[in-house]
C-alpha cells in the first residue's frame, strides 16, 4: 500500500512535469508560426525536397503535440487521484502513442539529415544558375533575404554564380544580397560575403539539434518513468471506477 501511495504521487509530479512540457511544445508552436525571419529559409530549403516540411507544418505539428501533451498529462493526474483504473488505461496508451511517434520523428530525423548531406547542397546549387538577376521570383527573394540574414554568398560560396547567365551578361557581378556594402550599385565578387549559406546554416543547425537530442532524450526517460508509475499505480487499484 506504501509503494502504492508513493507511486500514485510520484506519478503526479511527473505529470506536473509533462504540463510544463506540454507548454513548452505550445510556445515553440506558436512561436513558430508568427516569427517571420525564418520563414524564408525552411522555404528555400524545401523547394526541391520531399523531405523538408514547410514551416507552418512545423508549427501545426508542435502545438498539436503540446495540446495532446497536455491530456495526456490530465488523464495522469486524473487516474492517480481518483485511482482510476480507466483513466490510468487511456494514460498508458496516450503515453505509449506519444513515445511511438517520437520514435517515429527521430527515424523522420535519420532520412532526413541524409538527404541533407547528400542531395540538398548540390540540389540547391543547380538552382543558382537559374537566379533571375532581373526579374526575380519567390526563390531568388527567399534566398536574398537569407543571403541578408546569414551574411552569405550563394550555397557553398560566390563561385556557385559563375554558372548562371545573368552573372555573366552582368559583367560577372553577384546579386546585391550577397554584399554588404555595394561599390556603385553593384556588388563584385572581392566585396562579397565569403561564406556559402549551406555551411552557415548547417553550423547552426548542428549547434541547436546537440540541445534537442538531450532534451528528447530527458523527455522520453520522463515519460518512460511515468509510464511505468502508472502500471505500479494501476496495478494495486483494486476499486472499481465510479463516475457518479
Amino acid at each position: 500500500m506504501a509503494c502504492c501511495l508513493c507511486a500514485k504521487y510520484i506519478l503526479l509530479f511527473f505529470n506536473l512535469l509533462i504540463w510544463l512540457t506540454g507548454g513548452a511544445f505550445l510556445s515553440c508552436g506558436i512561436l513558430v508560426l508568427y516569427k517571420r525571419d525564418l520563414h524564408e529559409l525552411f522555404a528555400l530549403l524545401s523547394y526541391d525536397s520531399q523531405l523538408v516540411p514547410s514551416f507552418h507544418n512545423v508549427g501545426y505539428v508542435l502545438i498539436g503535440v503540446g495540446a495532446l501533451v497536455f491530456i495526456v498529462g490530465l488523464l495522469g493526474c486524473c487516474g492517480s487521484v481518483r485511482e482510476s483504473r480507466l483513466l490510468l488505461g487511456l494514460y498508458v496508451f496516450f503515453i505509449i502513442l506519444v513515445m511511438g511517434g517520437e520514435l517515429a520523428v527521430a527515424m523522420y530525423t535519420v532520412v532526413l539529415g541524409d538527404e541533407w548531406d547528400r542531395s540538398l547542397p548540390n540540389t540547391l546549387k543547380s538552382r543558382l544558375s537559374t537566379y533571375n538577376y532581373t526579374v526575380p521570383q519567390r526563390f531568388e527573394y527567399d534566398l536574398d533575404i537569407v543571403q541578408k540574414q546569414f551574411s552569405c554568398c550563394g550555397i557553398h560560396g560566390p563561385s556557385d554564380f559563375h554558372d548562371n547567365t545573368d552573372y555573366k551578361i552582368y559583367g560577372n557581378r553577384l546579386p546585391s544580397s550577397c554584399c554588404n556594402i555595394l561599390s556603385n550599385g553593384i556588388c563584385n565578387e572581392s566585396d562579397s560575403y565569403r561564406l556559402g549559406c549551406f555551411q552557415i546554416i548547417n553550423d547552426n543547425i548542428q549547434l541547436y539539434s546537440k540541445l534537442i537530442v538531450t532534451v528528447g532524450v530527458g523527455i522520453a526517460l520522463l515519460e518512460l518513468t511515468a509510464l511505468i508509475m502508472a502500471v505500479c499505480v494501476c496495478r494495486n487499484t483494486t476499486e472499481e471506477d465510479e463516475f457518479y
